[in-house]
């Protein structure tokens, strides 16, 4: 059974606040708590010259006054009797670990509050704020994660050890919509062919259970595609623990990426260039790029030649090469109007 002490600290509310990161509800039943009108809390944290309010329960006036107690850091709760205002209690709390910070905690009264109280609901409202930054900093960090694996020409997507699909990048989307060698099914990722399925959970199993030299497989696709080669990527050491393991998908048959922006910053291709450099990463010939062009292959052939300089190669299979080389990032969607 939770104690009332616990219910007048308002774990409940600042809990909730860590989710939905709205801290007037706690503020306000913590003010309840301390018979106080008025409460307001604010956050600095390292580096930063200036508090940031994140809740006020109470007047502008209030708030404007607190602001010239914030550099006035402690460990203590100060209280001093203000004309007209009340009587104001304030105290600082100063957080290291993975989110370092300074909250302030402000409170205005009739009487003086409870010291031990507000000191410690000071210590709750703290750990619930960086608790709160700590979360966001976490989610940046895995949309940032997630936009560049949506870059990978290539499918990626996280598996558990029964291969329940865990998240997964915008290329590996692409490659279950075809349907010919690899599908969903009750978010589990299934391959074509039974044999396949066996192997990949095997391979899962091992690499997750330390095997370093896991096998590529291959994945059978229908109307004789060219298998799917996948690589499997598992943490070590004490990260074995969260038991997923990362599949990299390789289509042999994928087109390849067009590179255009990476090849004008790289080599300074003029725009005849660029199109002829998609041409042969491609598998384009000379003519056929003539052709869709409506120039003459000459023409072609003599910006083939200038492209070859700047490329510093001397053939179009060393071009194609180099081209494709590049361009490692993913072909940009289409958007369809």
């Amino acid at each position: 059974m939770r104690s009332s002490y616990a219910g007048r600290l308002g774990l409940d509310g600042w809990m909730q606040a860590v989710q939905d990161g709205d801290w007037l509800r706690p503020l306000r039943e913590s003010a309840r708590a301390l018979d106080a009108g008025s409460a307001l809390i604010t956050w600095m944290g390292v580096g930063e010259s200036t508090p940031v309010r994140l809740g006020l329960q109470g007047t502008a006036e209030f708030a404007r006054f607190c602001g010239d107690l914030t550099s006035q850091s402690s460990t203590e709760v100060f209280s001093c009797a203000q004309t007209r205002l009340g009587q104001l209690s304030w105290t600082h709390v100063w957080l290291d670990g993975e989110t370092p910070g300074e909250l302030g905690y402000f409170t205005l009264s009739d009487a003086p509050v409870d010291p031990v109280l507000m000191r410690e609901t000071a210590l709750v409202a703290s750990i619930a704020v960086a608790t709160r930054a700590r979360l966001g900093h976490v989610r940046a960090t895995s949309d940032l994660k997630t936009a560049a694996f949506d870059q990978l020409p290539f499918g990626t997507v996280i598996v558990d050890r029964q291969v329940r699909i865990a998240e997964r990048n915008e290329a590996f989307g692409a490659l279950l919509a075809r349907g010919d060698g690899m599908t969903a099914s009750q978010d589990k990722l299934v391959c074509r062919d039974p044999s396949d399925q066996a192997a990949l959970v095997t391979a899962v199993a091992r690499a997750l259970d330390g095997e370093l030299n896991v096998a590529l497989l291959k994945v059978q696709r229908a109307k004789g595609a060219q298998p799917y080669v996948v690589r499997l990527v598992a943490p070590r050491g004490g990260a074995r623990a969260l038991e997923h393991c990362l599949l990299m998908i390789a289509d042999p048959d994928e087109e390849p990426s067009p590179g255009s922006d990476i090849w004008r910053a790289m080599f300074d291709l003029t725009e005849c260039e660029l199109i002829i450099a998609e041409g042969l990463v491609s598998g384009r010939r000379i003519n056929d790029i003539a052709t869709e062009r409506g120039v003459s292959i000459e023409t072609v052939r003599s910006q083939t030649k200038r492209m070859f300089e700047r490329l510093n190669v001397s053939s179009q299979a060393e071009a194609a090469a180099r081209l494709s080389r590049s361009a490692p990032f993913r072909r940009p969607a289409r958007t369809t109007s």
